[in-house]
């Protein structure tokens, strides 16, 4: 199998990380309890990690899921992380909701600038639907806020660089004109 020659931040940093602990596909896999050839996907691209699976990932190494997803590049050593193993999605869901609150965005709002339902908003913030890793990362990008907040690693609420993105409808709207 070829590898994907447009690898994401967080397949770079799977397999950087598995490299720089000195764990092989194998070892990483017994830890996870997932077959070595989904270690090999996640690594090469062809296969997305879950949030749960990736929370598990972070906990192995003890590094932040912000580190691991690409949201910062470099590990702030004053923080004190706890590196859980596990998602709680109402956990989540209540950090996810005050967050919003403390924006001043309803949910319609917030869900606009995801570009996303606000049902499924509704959804995240009641615990009722579990989040992608990719929906987590970008309301972390969109509203500056930590995902190791969110899912419970620190209790620090955590300030992190707002990414401004072009939506794909913007896009097509600059190349029109």
């Amino acid at each position: 199998m070829d590898i994907k020659e447009d690898l994401t931040i967080v397949e770079i940093r799977i397999k950087s990380l598995r490299q720089q602990f000195n764990y092989t596909q194998n070892e990483i896999a017994k830890l996870m309890h997932v077959s070595r050839s989904l270690i090999c996907l996640w690594e090469q691209g062809y296969a997305n990690i879950s949030l749960k699976q990736i929370i598990k990932l972070a906990s192995v190494y003890k590094v932040p899921l912000d580190y691991v997803l690409g949201i910062i590049d470099n590990i702030d050593l004053k923080v004190n992380y706890e590196y859980i193993s596990t998602l709680d999605l109402k956990f989540l869901g209540n950090k996810l909701k005050e967050t919003r609150k403390s924006l001043g965005l309803t949910q319609d709002k917030f869900a606009k600038k995801l570009d996303t339902k606000r049902s499924s908003i509704s959804y995240y913030e009641l615990g009722k639907m579990m989040m992608s890793t990719a929906d987590l990362k970008q309301i972390c990008e969109t509203f500056g806020v930590s995902s190791d907040y969110l899912i419970g690693n620190t209790d620090t609420f955590i300030v992190r660089t707002k990414l401004n993105k072009i939506k794909v409808k913007e896009i097509k709207e600059l190349i029109a004109n």
